[in-house]
């Protein structure tokens, strides 16, 4: 089956996969795969529009069939050990939405006991509005990073099985054949622009909380984020839809 534009009008082969909406515990991002995956080219934005225009509502009895919200993390850090670096800024950027939201560590912070305790917890807050957090090898790095820097400072980290998590590092190691596995290699690949690579000078200078190198730092983290998502959008029809627990 050719796929077809999401500006076209919706088949009746489309319109029955959504019908299952209202009755089946099925979310509706569980049906924007399943259009996808019958060769239908429609957004989950167009999906969720098309399932109001319907005027499809899910039952109660369906508690667990709920809308999945998906948030793309990123973090930066001092080093590579949470037990002696600090975080010194993170971002989450939801799914199809435009905003990013995030923090980063002050001067004043960095000097003093507090250390990264207000951005840690201002993160695992973030973390908790979303039902799957997507990462690049952030099985390695990201999650166990901000677990360990959580209880640190005795910040209620997501119980285990509360939260998904899905490490596209995986997906691209697996389903692709490239040099290297990295997301600057993933992106390129895809022609995805954005992925820098930090000056080691603002690595030197962010440590002592210098504004400018700072906000340097932040925004390559906001491109990270960005670019997770587009990326994810160009492999998500070749990995399977399983998640692991955060």
């Amino acid at each position: 089956m050719g796929q077809i534009m999401a500006g076209n009008k919706w088949t009746e082969d489309e319109v029955r996969i959504l019908d299952q909406y209202e009755r089946t515990a099925k979310s509706a991002f569980v049906l924007y795969q399943e259009i996808r995956k019958a060769g239908y080219n429609r957004t989950y934005k167009a999906v969720t529009k098309k399932i109001e225009a319907l005027g499809l509502h899910k039952p109660k009895r369906y508690a667990s069939g709920h809308d999945i919200s998906i948030g793309y993390l990123d973090i930066e850090t001092t080093g590579f050990s949470a037990n002696i670096d600090l975080m010194l800024s993170w971002c989450i950027k939801g799914r199809g939405v435009k905003k990013v939201e995030g923090a980063w560590i002050t001067k004043e912070e960095l000097m003093s006991e507090k250390q990264d305790a207000r951005i840690v917890e201002l993160l695992v807050e973030e973390m908790n509005k979303y039902d799957i957090i997507f990462t690049y090898y952030g099985t390695r790095f990201d999650i166990p990073f901000i677990r360990t820097r959580a209880l640190y400072h005795g910040t209620h980290f997501p119980m285990h099985k509360t939260k998904s998590h899905k490490d596209l590092y995986y997906a691209v190691k697996s389903k692709l054949k490239l040099h290297r596995s990295s997301l600057m290699a993933a992106t390129e690949f895809f022609g995805i622009a954005g992925k820098t690579r930090v000056k080691p000078e603002h690595w030197q200078k962010a440590r002592w909380g210098d504004e400018k190198s700072m906000k340097y730092i932040y925004d390559h983290n906001v491109a990270d984020v960005e670019i997770l998502e587009k990326l994810h959008r160009k492999i998500e029809d070749h990995t399977p839809p399983q998640v692991n627990v955060l």
